[in-house]
């Protein structure tokens, strides 16, 4: 399992920002209803405490704005929340990354409601979370993970850190090898099924970073199974040059195709190494440009949605303005809007290099196929004075038939991954 970096900001924050009688408010297990069209936010300093918010949030929190202006965020904390996620929320903000969690808030009148949020630093020491309402499948496996840690912290008397560490054992488990690359994946089902629910239409840029990474994913296990191929195939020049050794006559000649086959073999296997895209990740924060690309894109279209809902609504009260919210709304989303179109070009860049690798390799594949009818020509030249080379010269033609195969496949993956480029260039094209 991957170490969760060390961070000194690793204390419960109800004790540095207890909610003045937000414990007192007994929780019903009553779900306060808002819609799926619905986004909030909300703004806090580096201590967590709330100097801004959205109409939205107030109604569905329950508090007046006088009761959320200046109030610790942990108001609307629920208790079945386990310490681990918000010491995983606090390590992310704190070394400047954003970080999207599920969590589960309370009211005012301690009914509950599921959030998916996405916090982000603003670079001023403040952070500000817009939430959405989860609706994908992968809720009911979240809350499941979040009962079994909360019973850890309560009988094992975990730390917060400790807890953190034992809720990522539990996402690996799940196919997520950091925190990073978890929240992309529930950000996307959570913009994809909010997106589905509320009929809107299909965003290109996500729908073309979806097919880029789906096959990019399909591409890495292609190429595993060439790689393997080639490694077997390896053994088999192998056994042809003991065969050569115990010839009669023709020595000579099939040892030095075996050699020339064993080299151009190792040529192409290093090549191979130059497509292998599997990435290696360390820390809580690291992710694949794509998953980052999942996760900017989705950010950007809700913040653009939330800067358009924002808009609509009435003046805030307390120590802010509209005016002023608007504005840190605006730059956050150009922000992100940044990060994704450089995402996008950095898909687009890899892409191209990828078809140029295939290329390549083609023709590298095609040399060693004009090596292996050198040595089907030269076993039809010895005939019975070379018995067993016919069975070594057909097992390589099946092993040219197997990565002529494995090609197409690599091929068909790298053209799809072309189309959503081509798509995402042609799209950056009309947007100016």
């Amino acid at each position: 399992m991957n170490r969760i970096p060390t961070d000194p900001f690793t204390l419960d924050h109800d004790a540095i920002h207890p909610a003045a009688g937000a414990r007192s408010v007994p929780e019903v297990n009553v779900e306060e209803p808002f819609g799926v069209e619905e986004l909030f936010f909300s703004r806090t300093d580096k201590r967590g405490v709330i100097e801004a918010y959205n109409e939205v949030f107030v109604r569905i929190a329950g508090f007046a704005g006088s009761e959320l202006q200046g109030a610790p965020h942990n108001i609307i904390r629920h208790s079945d929340m386990p310490k681990a996620v918000f010491w995983v929320l606090w390590n992310g903000l704190k070394n400047g990354s954003p970080v999207g969690a599920y969590v589960k808030n309370k009211t005012k009148e301690g009914k509950y409601y599921w959030v998916f949020a996405i916090a982000s630093p603003l670079g001023n020491g403040d952070f500000l979370s817009v939430r959405l309402k989860p609706t994908s499948p992968l809720l009911g496996v979240v809350s499941d993970l979040y009962g079994e840690i909360l019973h850890a912290e309560q009988t094992e008397g975990l730390s917060p850190e400790d807890s953190a560490k034992r809720m990522m054992g539990r996402i690996q488990d799940l196919g997520f090898q950091t925190y990073a690359m978890f929240q992309a994946h529930a950000l996307f089902e959570e913009f994809e099924s909010r997106r589905k629910t509320i009929g809107a239409k299909q965003f290109s840029d996500l729908s073309n970073i979806h097919t880029i990474s789906d096959n990019a994913t399909k591409l890495r296990h292609e190429i595993t199974e060439l790689s393997e191929q080639f490694d077997n195939a390896a053994l088999l020049i192998a056994n042809m040059k003991i065969f050569a050794a115990k010839l009669p006559e023709g020595r000579s000649t099939i040892n030095e195709i075996a050699k020339n086959y064993d080299l151009m073999l190792r040529d192409i296997r290093n090549h191979l190494k130059t497509l292998d895209i599997q990435e290696d990740f360390n820390g809580l924060w690291e992710a694949s440009r794509d998953q980052n690309s999942f996760f900017m894109l989705c950010t950007s279209h809700l913040l653009e949605e939330m800067c358009d809902n924002f808009s609509k609504e009435g003046c805030l009260g307390g120590k802010t303005s509209k005016e002023d919210e608007t504005h840190i709304l605006n730059k956050l989303r150009n922000t992100y809007n940044t990060k994704s179109i450089a995402a996008v070009v950095h898909g687009i860049q890899s892409a191209m290099v990828i078809q140029r690798r295939v290329d390549f390799l083609r023709r590298m594949i095609l040399g060693l196929s004009t090596i292996r009818i050198a040595c089907r020509v030269e076993a039809g030249t010895l005939r019975d004075t070379a018995k067993g080379l016919d069975n070594i010269v057909a097992r390589l033609d099946d092993f040219h038939d197997d990565v002529e195969a494995q090609l197409e496949k690599i091929q068909t993956a790298v053209n799809a991954i072309l189309k959503g480029v081509d798509r995402s260039i042609l799209g950056e094209r009309e947007k100016d």
